[in-house]
Order: structure tokens, then C-alpha cells, then sequence
């Protein structure tokens, strides 16, 4: 609201105009206020409400409520109504032999903000409160699912999930849900290798991930998948203990491509913020990845099996985790426009079978160790471009290249770093030029 107070009032007739502009304002704010909350929460059309609390769950009382809600989802699916759960905590029996709640095609679930589904404790090494599996056209809003993390039964198996995706299941969307407390992973996304199935057209949105054992979200195989604006933290327990890991399953067969990963938040996990393993031809791009403690991303592979490629590290801030970007038996990967900064030991680091990676327009700084530092090492050592970054005040080399073949590395920024800026052995017939290298510890 305007202050009408910081306005003079005279002769003119100046205060009924403000008065005027004012309400038409407030008027306007009340309005986009309006569209928004439409927007966040569209009409449900006429399709009719079905409660689980008809169908027998009763909040807090401590007893299993799966088969009431499972009975309420049943009579909703296939589009013929919404399932509302209320405020309060509902008990779910998530062993996937004898419980989980089975979500079929055409399902809409909204669960109150306040309304939490609690894992039943069990000795399953592997569980899951919502199952999606070979199912379609399904959005699931709201609410907090906990697992069992503290209470498991045994010590064995690392897959009890939150929401559980598989097979063929498409066009299905989760937002507004967090998931914590898991024995295994807040969210799960993965195909069926026997069938060669694999999930598209898949919506992650504004979900939390908090403080799950195995991992925050984990992509095994799938297209057309985007996670956005979602937080996912303080994963530990077992690894890989990341915050969002695409990693392929062997025997490989299924593809793991066309994620898109924008506005998240990465932090505080036990292992990586953000790792790409055996994954290619994905975006991250506008994440905030920090504090975490094996480091921010990592792109790797390995010498036998393969390697991830052709994916893009864009516009992202990556600061004050162990590494900032780690690229191993990795090729083809773009990393470009980042802010990598504070970080314990390197920057960036690349290290065997590395070729065709590009590194440009990056801001490298204030990190422990070397800003940018490549070793060709193993296998690939071709191709790498390092362009137009700006790499200062780092704790030792500015750039140091080792062990290339014929790396582009021109134009760079590189100076007040503690050791020499421009550190160069074994690169071939790389092309060196355009570089501006000043006030390094050696220069």
C-alpha cells in the first residue's frame, strides 16, 4: 500500500489524485494476487472430492491407514475424481509386497500442507509410500511423506523411497511434496530393463528432499524429465549420498537423457550436490549448489564401462563444497557461465579420458587449490577448450594443463592467484594466446 504521508498535500488537488492512483493500485496488487493464487491453484473442474476419511483413515490415531486411502485412490483413478488428504498423520504400510499405496492412471492426489503420510517401521530393504508404475496422467501435490530411517528394522538394503517411479509411466507430475527421512531415497525415477521401458514426460516441482540415507532424487533411465525449483539436502547415510544423482543402471541399455535440472537448491549433502554418472545429453542450468561435502558436481564414468558426455553445467553457482566440478572418464561436456567460487580444494578439475570438454566464460575464484586444473591422463586427451574464463585468487595454480594433446586454451583472465597463473606441461600442439596472466605468485 502506499504511504500516502511521504506525498504533499495542496491547493491542486493533489491528495484526491493520489487517493485515486493508490486504490487503483491496491486494486491491481488484489487482482495479480488473485491470478497467481488461480494459477498455484487451478479449479479443479467438476470433477467431485473424494475424501479418505469416507473411506475410513482417521488422522492421528496412530493406526494403519493404507487400505482406506488406497480405497479412495482406486475410486478416484481414471480421472473420475480428486482424492483430498486432509490435515493430520496418516500411517502407511509401505512394504510394496504387502502395502504402498499403488497410484493407477488418471489419478489427481492433493494432501493439505499439514497432512503427512508416516511410513510404518519395517525390515524391507526395499519400500515406497506412493508406487507409480506403468501408469500415466498423474499428479500428486502437497503434504510430507517420512520414512523410516530412525525405526527400520534391519540394517541391510538402502531402497526405501518416498515416490516411486518406473516402467513406462508418463506425463506424471509431483510438486509441493517433501520427502524425508527415508532408508533409501526422497524421490526415484528408473525404467525396467527386462521390458526395455523407461519413464518420459516427467515433472518434478518445488519438492523437498531433506535428510533421506541413500539419496534426494535419484534418474536411472528416462526422457523428458524436469526438476525444478526444488531443494534437496543434508542427504547421508549411505552412498552415494548425493542430491540429485542421474546415474544409469547396467547393463546400460536404457537411455538417461533430456533432463532438465533448473532453480534448485543442492546442499549439504554427504556425497555431491549434483552428479551425472553414465548420463548423457542433460542440462543443469540456474542451481545453487553449495556445502556440500564430496563436491558440488560430478561428471564421471569409468575406463571400462563408459563414460558420460554431452552434457551441459550452465549459469549455475556452485561454492564452498569439497570440489566445485569434477569431470572423470567424461567427454564432450559443456561447462559454461558458472560461478565457482570458495570451494575446498579445485574449482574445476578434469582428470582422464577428457577430451572435447569445453570450459568457458566461467568465474573460478577464491577456491583452497588450483582454479581450473586438467590432466589428460588415460585414453582421450584431445579437443579440451578452456575459453574466456576468469580465474583469480585461487590458493595455488590459476590454470594448470597437463598431459594434452591439442587443447584451445585463449582469451582467459587469470591473475592474483598464490602460484603461477598459467601452468603448462606435456600439451602438445595446443593453442596458448589471447591470455592475460598478472599478478599470479610466480608471474
Amino acid at each position: 500500500m502506499w504511504q500516502m504521508s511521504s506525498l504533499r498535500y495542496t491547493k491542486n488537488g493533489l491528495l484526491p489524485l493520489v487517493l485515486f492512483f493508490g486504490s487503483v493500485t491496491a486494486l491491481l496488487f488484489f487482482l495479480i494476487g488473485v491470478i497467481l493464487q488461480i494459477e498455484e491453484n487451478p479449479p479443479d473442474s467438476s470433477l467431485p472430492d473424494i475424501h479418505v476419511t469416507d473411506f475410513g483413515a482417521i488422522p492421528d490415531d496412530g493406526k494403519d491407514d493404507t487400505e482406506a486411502i488406497q480405497a479412495a485412490i482406486d475410486e478416484a483413478g481414471d480421472g473420475k475424481g480428486i482424492v483430498r488428504i486432509p490435515a493430520g498423520t496418516f500411517h502407511i504400510n509401505t512394504d510394496p509386497e504387502t502395502g504402498s499405496l499403488v497410484i493407477p492412471s488418471g489419478s489427481d492426489i492433493r494432501l493439505d500442507k499439514r497432512a503427512a503420510l508416516q511410513s510404518i517401521p519395517n525390515s524391507s530393504p526395499i519400500y515406497r509410500v506412493f508406487t507409480i508404475y506403468n501408469q500415466h496422467d498423474i499428479t500428486i501435490k502437497g503434504g510430507t511423506l517420512i520414512g523410516d530411517r530412525y525405526e527400520h528394522e534391519d540394517t541391510e538394503g538402502e531402497f526405501g523411497h518416498g515416490v516411486f517411479i518406473a516402467g513406462s509411466s508418463y506425463n506424471v507430475r509431483i510438486s509441493n511434496v517433501t520427502a524425508k527421512d527415508f532408508w533409501g531415497d526422497g524421490f526415484i525415477i528408473e525404467g525396467d530393463a527386462s521390458r526395455g521401458t523407461y519413464p518420459v514426460r516427467i515433472t518434478i516441482d518445488r519438492v523437498t528432499g531433506h535428510n533421506n540415507r541413500r539419496q534426494g532424487l535419484s534418474i536411472t533411465a528416462g526422457k523428458d524429465i524436469t526438476v525444478k525449483n526444488s531443494t534437496f539436502s543434508k542427504t547421508n547415510g549411505t552412498e552415494p549420498a548425493a542430491g540429485i544423482d542421474l546415474e544409469r543402471d547396467p547393463p546400460f541399455d536404457l537411455p538417461l537423457e533430456d533432463v532438465l535440472l533448473t532453480g534448485n537448491t543442492l546442499s549439504n549433502n554427504d556425497g555431491y550436490g549434483l552428479a551425472f554418472v553414465y548420463a548423457s545429453g542433460n542440462r543443469a542450468e540456474k542451481n545453487k549448489i553449495t556445502h556440500n561435502k564430496e563436491g558440488g558436481v560430478y561428471i564421471g564414468g569409468s575406463q571400462d564401462v563408459g563414460k558420460a558426455h554431452d552434457n551441459e553445467v550452465v549459469n549455475n553457482t556452485i561454492t564452498e563444497n569439497k570440489v566445485g566440478i569434477f569431470i572423470n572418464f567424461s567427454t564432450a561436456n559443456r561447462i559454461s557461465g558458472n560461478t565457482i567460487q570458495k570451494n575446498k580444494t579445485e574449482g574445476i578439475s578434469l582428470m582422464n579420458h577428457v577430451g572435447q570438454n569445453e570450459l568457458v566464460k566461467n568465474v573460478v575464484r577464491y577456491n583452497k587449490k588450483t582454479g581450473i586444473s586438467i590432466w589428460g591422463g588415460l585414453n582421450d586427451q584431445s579437443g579440451i577448450t578452456v575459453e574466456s574464463n576468469k580465474v583469480k585468487q585461487n590458493g595455488e595454480y590459476g590454470v594448470s594443463v597437463a598431459d594434452v594433446t591439442d587443447a584451445s586454451i585463449k582469451d582467459n583472465e587469470i591473475t592474483n592467484n598464490k602460484s603461477t597463473g598459467l601452468d603448462l606441461k606435456a600439451v602438445g600442439s595446443s593453442d596458448v594466446s589471447g591470455n592475460t596472466v598478472k599478478r599470479n605468485g610466480d608471474d
